[in-house]
């Protein structure tokens, strides 16, 4: 995924997610499959749909979780990814 800090994401215009009290459903409507998360997956999808930085979630996340940053950043870069390889969310050169 390379350089993630310098690119925002957004949300694929065909998901469409589900919260509940364990994290969060996300379906791809076109392609009908499904991609469950727990509550931190919830908290980086969530800051995707807010367009928030990739830096600001992972700040997020480490702060909430009283979680080294270094493993935030591990954690919300590996979410991100899987979440890019379901084109789920998409990938744009921050302004």
């Amino acid at each position: 995924m390379g350089q993630v800090s310098s690119f925002n994401f957004t949300v694929n215009p065909e998901a469409a997610a589900s919260f509940h009290d364990d994290g969060v459903v996300i379906l791809h409507i076109g392609k009908g499959s499904l991609f469950r998360a727990n509550r931190t997956g919830a908290r980086i999808w969530r800051g995707v749909e807010d367009h928030q930085s990739f830096e600001s979630i992972v700040d997020s996340i480490s702060g909430e979780y009283q979680i080294a940053r270094t493993t935030a950043h591990t954690h919300a870069l590996d979410f991100l990814t899987a979440l890019e390889r379901q084109a789920l969310i998409q990938r744009e050169v921050a302004s």
